[in-house]
């Protein structure tokens, strides 16, 4: 079939051949690279390190590990989707290395986005702020990139991109477009670990009032990426504000609670569960809420009253909603 479709384009062989070799001949350490190319077309990734994170293989010098399309430009996918810190959700280079490099450098995953869990898409992840940024150092310290400039319509572009697939074999293309890949197993299941692990915490969050026993990480409240479904329970907690204040007040050692309203949530959103668990300690954030818009809300409320703000310094609070909607506090 595909065959076929090269044919039915006249994609001939020796121009498959010219192509390939020109992705070779133009590869560039990512850390070299001083400009990226605002046109479509076909990229290549090679690796330029010493440690690949694959059990006993080597790429060859000039072997294609990865090759994928660009309907729009190599900057838009290169420099700032591939090799950008947070797009790990959308890059599936990113998604297969960092399962790769998960232990190496202690990347802990987190869900990609609240709709995921909520459809219940259990195979997209990405991991953490620090780890992201861990990955990016080790993804522009150990790779390089080349571009093959193509205007032509998506339709070839897509069969051009197969046919190249097709011929090279990368070992980082693991879908149906590279077929037989011998890796492609390997490479799977690590993603299924992240994703698994992404998804288990939430889980756990759903099932129990106490906090999941993951690794710290501190959580920049204001940094929540677009479309992550932010802002839009700030209104239901703004309205508990006063209960919320006067509870901190009062928590002392005890567990006090708030019942909060089910209706109001649900008008604004629409999840399978509302419940989470969030940790102050001094004043800042000390759990991954990635994963939770309704926490991310509650915490940027709290983080952006002043007077709350300034009674949370020097303690350690937690706050979790369990499946009734009651709203728990209390003092560490």
């Amino acid at each position: 079939m595909i065959g076929l479709i090269l044919l039915t384009l006249r994609i001939k062989q020796n121009d498959m051949n010219t192509i390939i070799a020109s992705l070779k001949k133009d590869a560039c350490p990512y850390r070299k690279i001083r400009s990226f190319s605002e046109k479509p077309g076909i990229y290549a990734i090679f690796f330029t390190g010493k440690d690949f994170p694959l059990t006993d293989y080597t790429p060859r010098e000039d072997e294609i590990i990865y090759i994928g399309k660009t309907e729009s430009s190599q900057a838009s996918r290169d420099e700032k989707t591939h090799f950008t810190s947070g797009k790990t959700g959308s890059s599936t280079i990113r998604r297969s290395l960092g399962a790769l490099l998960k232990k190496e450098l202690s990347l802990i995953p987190v869900l990609r986005n609240d709709k995921d869990f909520d459809a219940g898409r259990k195979s997209f992840f990405k991991f953490d702020e620090p780890s992201e940024e861990r990955l990016t150092k080790w993804m522009k310290d150990n790779l390089g990139i080349s571009f093959y400039e193509n205007e032509k319509p998506p339709s070839e572009l897509d069969v051009l991109e197969t046919g190249l697939i097709a011929e090279t074999k990368p070992l980082l293309n693991i879908d149906s477009k590279n077929p037989g890949n011998p890796y492609a197993p390997a490479i799977k299941a690590a993603r299924k670990a992240c994703a698994d692990e992404a998804n288990q915490i939430i889980a756990k969050q759903e099932i129990t009032d106490e906090p999941v026993k993951t690794k710290v990480v501190p959580f920049r409240v204001n940094s929540v990426a677009p479309g992550q479904n932010a802002h839009k329970y700030e209104e239901i907690f703004n309205k508990a504000l006063p209960q919320i204040e006067n509870t901190i007040d009062n928590s002392g050692t005890r567990k006090l609670s708030i019942q909060l309203s089910q209706e109001d949530f649900k008008k604004v959103g629409n999840r399978q569960s509302y419940s989470f668990n969030l940790e102050f300690s001094d004043g800042v954030v000390a759990n991954d809420i990635g994963g939770s818009a309704v926490a991310r809300d509650l915490a940027r409320v709290l983080e952006q009253n002043p007077g709350i703000a300034q009674k949370m310094k020097g303690r350690h609070l937690k706050f979790n909603m369990d499946k009734g909607f009651t709203l728990w506090i209390s003092n560490k």
